[in-house]
């Protein structure tokens, strides 16, 4: 990556040939152009002018063959969510440090009341006895997930490409956190239509799933609020033996009547879910925080 490409795309007072660059990666990025020529005419410049630019890109990596943009290389380019877009006017940066903060704060708003939630769709599968329902959360975790966007479409007007292309990854962040209290409630439903509750060896297990769940949200709190990013490979091995268990309690559960099983698999699968993206959430944030592409989840 040139010095002029890494410091200056995070300029605010982008002029010349360092705009018309981040103008072609931003064009790229957007519409997927099939031709140069097509390329060239919709950012306003000459063929000519645009291979010499695509030269120096393709060279730093951050452009590839058949115009594609390499996000690894993009986002090398840039600071991490702490330090998105800074500019050298102090004040402005002030202001940017403050919206960003207020981001964060919000989604860690989201969090903690998806969390709880989930928790309470767990204590509904234990006893039935949650003091808050999952569902009496809901209108919460909606009112929070609409802040962070409303507060995202602020900061996206006041913020230059790329570090607007970041910030969409916090809005898929906040979503992730907004549908966890979806399957929660979803699980709360389940339990709450049923006149008898699991015991045994399968509600043993299927807890042990809830609480494992429990730890990957811990993981991807410390890895987004703390910046903690070693916490990744703790958070991909926990959710290995989530795999384990899970493919161990479907074995369990085979050899209930069809309404259990039914029941049961409803329950885990919806578990499954939430625990998705709650990894997913952390593997977005590796990615904020360290400009590098963790290996993608699985589960």
């Amino acid at each position: 990556m040139s010095r002029m490409l890494r410091h200056n795309l995070q300029d605010s007072a982008r002029h010349g040939r360092e705009a018309t660059i981040a103008q072609v990666i931003e064009t790229i990025d957007r519409i997927a152009p099939e031709t140069k020529a097509e390329l060239a005419a919709e950012v306003g410049i000459s063929e000519q002018y645009l291979s010499e630019l695509l030269q120096e890109l393709k060279r730093d990596s951050v452009v590839k063959k058949g115009y594609v943009v390499d996000e690894t290389a993009l986002y090398e380019s840039v600071e991490s969510v702490s330090q998105l877009a800074d500019s050298p006017d102090q004040e402005a940066n002030e202001l940017r440090s403050r919206r960003r903060q207020n981001l964060l704060d919000l989604l860690e708003r989201l969090d903690d009341v998806s969390r709880a939630q989930y928790e309470s769709a767990r204590l509904a599968f234990e006893d039935g006895s949650p003091e808050d329902k999952a569902t009496q959360l809901e209108p919460l975790t909606n009112e929070r997930h609409a802040a962070i966007f409303d507060e995202l479409k602020s900061y996206m007007l006041a913020t230059e490409w790329p570090g607007n292309r970041m910030a969409s990854d916090l809005a898929t962040m906040a979503t992730n956190l907004e549908i966890v209290g979806d399957r929660a409630c979803f699980i709360a439903d389940i339990v709450d239509g049923r006149e008898t509750s699991a015991t045994g060896i399968v509600a043993e297990r299927v807890i042990d799933i809830f609480e494992a769940g429990e730890r990957i949200n811990d993981q991807m709190h410390q890895i987004i609020f703390e910046a903690d990013a070693e916490r990744y490979d703790d958070l991909r091995t926990e959710e290995a033996q989530v795999h384990r268990d899970i493919d161990e309690l479907f074995e369990l559960v085979t050899a209930y009547d069809p309404d259990i099983y039914g029941y049961l698999v409803s329950v885990t699968r919806a578990l499954e879910r939430a625990i998705f993206y709650w990894v997913h959430t952390a593997e977005l944030a590796v990615r904020l925080h360290t400009a590098q592409n963790p290996e993608h989840i699985a589960i």
